[in-house]
């Protein structure tokens, strides 16, 4: 059963010391402003560095936490351990709706235009992510659903057969992302009280990153890339969902800091151990003409 805030905030007092869940009285809009704009510049470094890289590996960055893991760090030190873990729980259900939108993604963009394709798969993941929220407190069920939901996203995504060169990039792309990965970090440290663990992390989950990429990639490249980016997206998913259990197991009895460097560092091996395994496995698509503009 989930437990409420004023329930948490009564629990762990062996040593005299109630849990911290509530903001902390110094902290106020100015400290979140400052927490967004650092979030900001780090997902900016993140989409400069994954422009050097193909698309399904972009595509995996897309859907590592980017965004999740300074949300997490700061929400440890406004809510305490026992509020991020919980959130942290939600966020790796919260996957397996992202895979839910990811696959609803692919199958709209055959027959919609970019900006209604966003508009339903969004509509769809919203679906999907109320139908997991019963099952967000509860660590084992939410990797449950979220490797459910990669597996079969990933199994029902057509394999791409050709490759075409890159298309233009929209200009701004990178600061336009960093600038709302940082606005919903602040709403989430603003509402993180009411909107509760889940909704925190699903919030902190938005496939914000993706979504750009995505309807950039309808309108300027073939199917067979934005199938690409997709299957890599579903790949950083499920990275970002090992990054979720981690760090909930290790927030209390590391400090919060501790706690997302290492998580990240093992979701990062891990994420590229599978890369390189699933690019060795994978056959070599067929290059495809570049068009003349």
């Amino acid at each position: 059963m989930p437990m409420s805030v004023g329930a948490l905030a009564l629990r762990n007092t062996s040593q005299g010391r109630t849990t911290q869940l509530l903001p902390r009285p110094a902290e106020g809009a100015m400290d979140w402003g400052y927490k967004a704009v650092l979030t900001a510049v780090t997902v900016a470094a993140v989409l400069m560095a994954a422009q050097v890289f193909g698309r399904r590996l972009a595509g995996m960055l897309a859907g590592l936490p980017v965004i999740t893991a300074p949300a997490l760090l700061w929400l440890a030190q406004s809510q305490g351990a026992a509020f991020a873990a919980q959130t942290a729980v939600g966020s790796v259900a919260a996957c397996g709706a992202a895979a839910v939108f990811a696959l609803a993604y692919e199958r709209l963009a055959r027959r919609l235009t970019a900006l209604a394709t966003l508009a339903g798969s969004l509509a769809i993941g919203g679906l999907a992510a109320l139908a997991l929220s019963t099952v967000a407190w509860q660590a084992g069920l939410a990797a449950i659903c979220a490797a459910l939901g990669c597996v079969v996203a990933w199994a029902a995504l057509p394999r791409p057969v050709s490759t075409a060169p890159a298309g233009r990039r929209l200009r701004g792309e990178v600061w336009l992302v960093a600038a709302a990965a940082g606005a919903v970090c602040a709403l989430i440290g603003a509402w993180s009280t009411q909107l509760g663990p889940y909704w925190s992390g699903l919030l902190a989950s938005l496939p914000i990153v993706s979504a750009c990429a995505l309807v950039h990639q309808q309108l300027t490249a073939p199917a067979d890339e934005l199938r690409r980016l997709l299957r890599g997206y579903i790949g950083g998913l499920a990275g970002k969902a090992v990054f979720g259990l981690l760090f909930a197991a290790l927030v209390g009895p590391l400090p919060a800091a501790a706690a997302v460097l290492l998580a990240a560092g093992l979701t990062a091996a891990l994420t590229l151990a599978l890369t390189l395994t699933v690019t060795r496995l994978a056959p070599q698509p067929r290059l495809r003409a570049a068009a003349v503009l």
